[in-house]
């Protein structure tokens, strides 16, 4: 019987495994911006004057319907005043005029007077009771004018900035006091309009899960909501 050698056993190598699991493609980014309130108004009076006083300060927390500020209403006030002079001595013309067209009415159709002379009365009537409607305009334009003359918060907010100050003169509409929403924010960044490691657009509405170094807890669900282009230079 012959015997056949006996080959050597088959050399074991190493392998180098990896365990292949899915993961979410991200493209992170970091980028420094500001938290800033999505609703904000600037507010100013409806009327020129001088502040006297301003009630409120960068940070304060205010609720609707109270006092941003104050006007010097002192002429308005006198105006007001002389509104109601004005309304008293018109309501005595007309008083006057309602008696003389109701004699001469009267006359009239007893045929005692012309008609001509009862126009006159008639026409003096619609008179008196237009210049007090006037009066009664102007009084109610010098009250609201007085009312304008106070500056006050149209919703709860906070003030994040100040305009002008106690004893400035204002125009119409200069911003006084700009107030924000604080229940609702916005992470202003400053972002390329592509990605820089997939080259693909940042398209509005897409969204991530973004963190806030500032606040190590806060980890929001955000979306990109508006684009606005602004020129390098």
């Amino acid at each position: 019987m012959r015997r056949g050698r006996v080959g050597k056993a088959a050399e074991i190598r190493p392998v180098h495994t990896q365990v292949v699991e899915p993961k979410p493609f991200g493209d992170a980014r970091s980028a420094i911006g500001e938290i800033k309130p999505r609703y904000e108004s600037d507010l100013g009076f409806r009327i020129a004057g001088k502040i006297t006083q301003r009630t409120v300060d960068i940070g304060s927390l205010v609720k609707k319907g109270d006092v941003l500020a104050q006007l010097d209403d002192q002429d308005y006030r006198n105006k007001a005043a002389s509104a109601e002079t004005d309304i008293m001595a018109a309501q005595a013309v007309l008083t006057e005029a309602q008696a003389a067209e109701g004699r001469l009415r009267h006359l009239l159709a007893n045929g005692n007077t012309t008609r001509a002379n009862y126009d006159v009365a008639l026409k003096n009537l619609r008179s008196a009771e237009a210049k007090l409607e006037s009066a009664k305009s102007a009084l109610k334009l010098a009250n609201d004018q007085v009312a304008y003359c106070t500056l006050r918060a149209d919703f709860d907010g906070i003030v994040t900035a100040t305009g002008a100050e106690s004893g400035q003169v204002v125009n119409v509409g200069q911003m006084v006091a700009r107030l924000a929403r604080p229940h609702h924010k916005d992470a202003v960044l400053p972002l390329p309009s592509r990605s820089s490691q997939t080259g693909r657009p940042i398209v509005r509405g897409q969204r991530s899960s973004p963190s806030c170094s500032a606040i190590q807890r806060s980890r929001p669900k955000a979306r990109c909501a508006r684009f606005r282009r602004s020129p390098i230079r």
